[in-house]
């Protein structure tokens, strides 16, 4: 992020994200399994800046899930990116599952230097293959660096299944990521990042789980950039309710222009 910080007034941080919230847990649509693939992101747009990004996820029964991207930051507060998503059963063949366009909006900005605090929001539609309902989602993200070397991030998710008569009210997620910042050089990496991530299911709107029956994961992060726009993101995650999965891991590998 090259665009110096926009100051914003506590309270408009705290009006923007009660209406954000409201507008998450007021929205309707279907439930899904968790996402392999998944990321605790940020807005962390800059005009003319673009990446391109691979993604991997598997978990213990061999299903798997992948993603390619590609994102360009058309203002300070606009992004648009395009996802085509491909899935691997247990014992099954890649095939491809959908294609999202998801717009991205800034209302905060960090600074130049990548500290302090930034609010987004997201707005997603997934045009669905294998007879599946198309899906519209919305995101609120939320990112602040403190203390110099941490960093903490939370996002907020609802999701809708589009003209889908069976559908029992919108999937309500939450994920949390909390890292710190490494003194370590490794690989020629200049900068490194380890902490947690935990990665919530609640239900749908229309009927909220119990406990046991939500989708709670929670494991290891690590995070490295690289000089030339390359960046890395590893996590295992494993159950800590019976509706979760029990284990799965993921790998990221992306590169900024």
């Amino acid at each position: 992020m090259t665009s110096t910080q926009t100051q914003v007034p506590f309270i408009t941080h705290i009006r923007s994200l009660t209406f954000c919230c409201f507008v998450v847990f007021a929205a309707a649509g279907a439930a899904h399994a968790q996402s392999l693939t998944g990321n605790v992101g940020s807005a962390n747009i800059g005009a003319g800046e673009q990446s391109v990004e691979g993604r991997v996820g598997i978990e213990e029964s061999g299903n798997a899930q992948g993603r390619f991207h590609y994102e360009y930051g058309f203002s300070d507060w606009y992004q648009l990116r395009t996802i085509a998503a491909f899935r691997k059963p247990e014992d099954g063949d890649w095939t491809f599952s959908g294609l999202t366009f998801e717009n991205w909006f800034q209302w905060s900005e960090e600074g130049a230097d990548r500290k302090g605090f930034n609010g987004g929001a997201r707005l997603a539609y997934t045009f669905s293959d294998d007879n599946r309902p198309d899906t519209l989602a919305f995101r609120v993200t939320i990112t602040d660096r403190f203390a110099g070397v941490w960093e903490w991030r939370t996002n907020l998710i609802a999701e809708t299944a589009v003209n889908d008569p069976g559908s029992d009210g919108a999937e309500l997620e939450s994920r949390f990521q909390l890292t710190r910042a490494i003194p370590h050089r490794s690989f020629g990496a200049q900068s490194w990042r380890v902490g947690a991530e935990l990665f919530s299911e609640y239900g749908t709107t229309n009927e909220l789980a119990s406990l046991d029956a939500q989708a709670h994961q929670m494991g290891p992060v690590v995070k490295a950039e690289w000089s030339n726009g390359i960046s890395l993101q590893a996590a295992v995650r494993a159950g800590l309710t019976e509706g979760s999965d029990d284990l799965m891991a993921k790998i990221f590998i992306g590169r900024e222009f």
